[in-house]
C-alpha cells in the first residue's frame, strides 16, 4: 500500500512538491502559534499561590490641607500612626469583614513593587520585596509549602522584621541545585539571612511558590513583616499614599453593591482623624485590567491558529478538488477493476495524509531550531524537549483532520461518477 502511495506521488511530482512547500508554510506558522497557545495552558495549570476572590481594596484617604474639615493640630508620627489603626481596627469590627491586612509597595494585580537581593553565605537568590501585616496571609489565603493554613501561617509571622520567603526563593538560598529533591524548603525556617544591604533576618516560614497572575511564572518573593506602632514601624499622612489596605469579606455578605452600602454604612465611622474612606474597589477589577492585556496576546495567537488552519483547509480542498476531476477516468477504471467508493476514498485520503507527513517532516525541523534558537517565547514556561513534542504532536494532528475533512467531500462527490460516464471523457 505504502509503495502504492509513494508511486502516485511520484506521479504526481510537481503539483504534490507545489502542495508540500504551502502546506510546510502553513505547518511551521501553525506550531508556532499552537507552541504559545500550549505554553499558557500548561502555565495556567500551576497554582497562583493566594486567592483574590472575595478580597477588596480600601483606600485611606488624607483631606487634603485646603479642605475645610482637616484638622490642622500639629500631630506627631505616634498620632498619626495611632489614627491609622484606629481605622484599621473600625473596618475589621465591621460584621462583614472576616479579615484585614495592611501593606508597604505590595498590591496583587497591580504593578507595585520592589525587588531586592536575599543572600546566605555564597546562594544568591533576587526576589519581590514586599512588606506586609502578618495578616495578609490569611486576607490572600496564602498557605505554608509545609501545608499549614493561612492562619497558622499569620500566626508564625507574627513578629516585627521576620520574612517569609516563596519556596522557589527557599530552595535558591539552600542549595544551588534547586533541582535537589533532598533538600526541603522548610529547612530555612529558623535561619538568618541577609536582604539587600540590610542586617541578617530571621526566616519565620516559607509560603507556597505564587505568581503575578495567571499568566506569568512563578516569582520568587520576600515577605517583610511589619507591625505598625511596634518599634520605629510608624505612620505619617506623607507616606499613607504608598500604604494599602485590603479586607476579606464573608463569602454570604459578598453581594452585588456590596461597595455602595458599605461606604454608605461605613462613611462616617471610617472617618478618623484626617483619614476618611477614599475608595473601595473588588479585586477583581484590578485582576480583568492586569490579565486584558495577556488574553488580548493570548487571543492573537488563537486567531493566527485559526487563520492557518484555515488556509491549510482550503489549500488542500482545492488541491484535491482539482485533482479528483483530473484523475476521473482513473478512478473510474479503479471501480471497473473491483474497488469498492469507500476504499477509493481511503486511498486518497491515505495519499493526502502522507503528503502532510513529507511536509511536516522539514516543518518540524525548523521549528525545533526556532525553539533551540530562544526565538519563541520561553516565559513563562521554558523551552524544552516535551514542550517540542506536545506542541509538535497537537499541531500535527489539527493538520490531520483539516486533511481529512479537505479530501473527504471532493473524493465522496468523484465517487458519485458513473465508471462509464467517467471513462468515455469530455
Amino acid at each position: 500500500m505504502l509503495i502504492h502511495l509513494l508511486t502516485i506521488i511520484k506521479n504526481n511530482l510537481r503539483s504534490n512538491l507545489l502542495l508540500m512547500a504551502g502546506v510546510f508554510v502553513i505547518a511551521t506558522s501553525l506550531w508556532y502559534a499552537v507552541d504559545y497557545v500550549y505554553a499558557v495552558a500548561v502555565n495556567q495549570q500551576k497554582s497562583l499561590g493566594f486567592d483574590w476572590e472575595h478580597v477588596y481594596y480600601v483606600q485611606v484617604g488624607v483631606l487634603p490641607f485646603e479642605s475645610v474639615q482637616r484638622d490642622t493640630t500639629t500631630r506627631s508620627t505616634d498620632e498619626m500612626t495611632r489614627e491609622y489603626l484606629e481605622f484599621y481596627d473600625r473596618l475589621q469590627r465591621h460584621t462583614a469583614v472576616e479579615s484585614a491586612c495592611y501593606t508597604i509597595n505590595h498590591f496583587h494585580y497591580v504593578w507595585k513593587n520592589s525587588s531586592t537581593q536575599l543572600s546566605r553565605d555564597s546562594l544568591k537568590a533576587y526576589s519581590y520585596y514586599r512588606e506586609v501585616s502578618p495578616s495578609y496571609f490569611t486576607v490572600f489565603r496564602v498557605n505554608g509549602v509545609d501545608g499549614c493554613s493561612p492562619e497558622e501561617l499569620s500566626r508564625r509571622a507574627s513578629h516585627t522584621s521576620d520574612v517569609v520567603v516563596t519556596e522557589d526563593v527557599a530552595l535558591r538560598l539552600l542549595s544551588d541545585d534547586t533541582d535537589n529533591m533532598s533538600v526541603k524548603a522548610t529547612e530555612l525556617v529558623g535561619k538568618l539571612i541577609n536582604c539587600g544591604n540590610s542586617d541578617s533576618i530571621r526566616v519565620a516560614a516559607v509560603c507556597e511558590k505564587q505568581k503575578y497572575n495567571e499568566y506569568t511564572s512563578w516569582q520568587g518573593a520576600a515577605y517583610i513583616i511589619r507591625q505598625l506602632g511596634t518599634g520605629d514601624c510608624k505612620v505619617g499622612y506623607n507616606n499613607i499614599p504608598y500604604m494599602d489596605m485590603f479586607v476579606r469579606i464573608k463569602a454570604d455578605a459578598d453581594r452585588k453593591n456590596f461597595v455602595e452600602s458599605f461606604r454608605k454604612e461605613m462613611k462616617r465611622q471610617l472617618r478618623v482623624g484626617n483619614l476618611y474612606l477614599a475608595d473601595m474597589r473588588p479585586m477583581s477589577h484590578y485582576r480583568e485590567e492586569q490579565l486584558s492585556e495577556f488574553r488580548s496576546d493570548l487571543y492573537t495567537y488563537l486567531a493566527i491558529a485559526g487563520f492557518f488552519l484555515a488556509n491549510a483547509f482550503l489549500a488542500i480542498l482545492g488541491t484535491f478538488w482539482f485533482r479528483t476531476q483530473q484523475r476521473r477516468e482513473e478512478l473510474a477504471v479503479r471501480l471497473v477493476a473491483g474497488a469498492t467508493p469507500h476504499e477509493l476514498q481511503l486511498l486518497l485520503m491515505a495519499e493526502g495524509v502522507l503528503l502532510v507527513t513529507f511536509a511536516y517532516v522539514p516543518a518540524l525541523v525548523l521549528a525545533y531550531n526556532l525553539g533551540h534558537a530562544d526565538l519563541v517565547e520561553t516565559w513563562p514556561v521554558e523551552w524544552s524537549v516535551v514542550r517540542f513534542v506536545s506542541g509538535a504532536a497537537i499541531a500535527y494532528l489539527l493538520l490531520l483532520v483539516i486533511t481529512i475533512l479537505s479530501i473527504w467531500y471532493p473524493a465522496r462527490q468523484a465517487m458519485r461518477i458513473h465508471p462509464a460516464e467517467a471513462l468515455h471523457g469530455d
